[in-house]
Formats: structure tokens, sequence, C-alpha cells
């Protein structure tokens, strides 16, 4: 599996990777993307803000994230975060239906892990929907802690942080 910065090209593809992916959270009553988040002009933005990556397996796009080095959602959390000190964020992550649960999430934030730490991050940070809890199962599974609530669209979002790097 490789991680590598979308570019303008890309976005075809990404598009319909997040519309499987749309129907697949749908399939088990999850409408976290129900409503468009995940929008075309999105993407294109995370291109051009150098925040989009293509996640490839066997040489073909297969999913995407958006990986940020600072969140202004991230600032109020109804909780506490485990650091205070630099973290990347994870928002946007779709895998295609040819490849979902074949077990590659943990690879996907391994990898995420190693950018961060590239990138000067203490941990890596994630927040999902409530209803989503297969996302739940597999960030628990991988040792991230359930740190509180962040606001976005509307709703409180239960947070994960994950210590990617002891802080010097």
């Amino acid at each position: 599996m490789v991680l590598e910065m979308i570019d303008h090209g890309d976005i075809g593809r990404i598009m319909e990777i997040i519309e499987e992916a749309r129907r697949f959270l749908i399939s088990y009553g999850n409408m976290q993307w129900a409503g468009g988040y995940q929008s075309k002009p999105l993407i294109e933005d995370d291109a051009a803000k150098g925040i989009g990556y293509k996640i490839e397996v066997d040489g073909k796009t297969e999913g995407y994230m958006a990986i940020l080095t600072d969140d202004e959602s991230y600032a109020e959390i109804d909780g506490k975060w485990i650091s205070d000190g630099p973290y990347i964020a994870i928002h946007r992550l779709a895998l295609s239906d040819a490849v979902r649960g074949r077990g590659l999430f943990s690879e996907i934030i391994r990898k995420a892990a190693e950018l961060g730490r590239r990138k000067g991050a203490v941990s890596l940070r994630i927040d999902t929907d409530d209803s989503n809890q297969i996302m739940k199962h597999l960030l628990a599974k991988l040792g991230f802690t359930h740190t509180g609530y962040v606001f976005f669209e509307g709703s409180a979002k239960p947070a994960y942080e994950m210590i990617i790097s002891p802080r010097l």
C-alpha cells in the first residue's frame, strides 16, 4: 500500500471512491455522508492545499483521505486531548468497494503516523459520526483513546487520539 498526494487528475477516481463509501455507509444506517459532505469542490480544495492523499493498493487508487496538520474544528473539545503537542488529523477516509474488508485500516493508520512523525506530529487525531460503529470499533482496536466530542456539521462527533511519537 502506498500513500501519495493527489493532483487534479486523481479527482474523478477519488469521487467514485467517495460515492462507493457513501453508499456503503448508508447501507448500514450511517448517514454521516448522506448530505453530500464529501463534495467535488472540497476534494479539489484538498488537492490545492496539498492535504489530499490517495491510497494505492496493487498500483491502483483504491482510497482517499485528507491529512491536516491543524484543524480548527479540533480547537475546542468537550473532553480533553491527550497531547497538546503538534498533531495530524485524518478526515474524509474512504475506501473503494474493491478493497473494503481486506484489513487495510491498520496499514493506512501506520502510513499516516509515519507521515505525521515526519511532519513533527506527536499524535494522530480523528473523529467520526456517532453512528459509525465500524470506525469506532477499528479505532478502539488500534489503540486510539476516545477523548471526548468535537462539534462539526451541527452535531457532536466522537473524537479519538493516539500518540505516535514521544515528545522530545
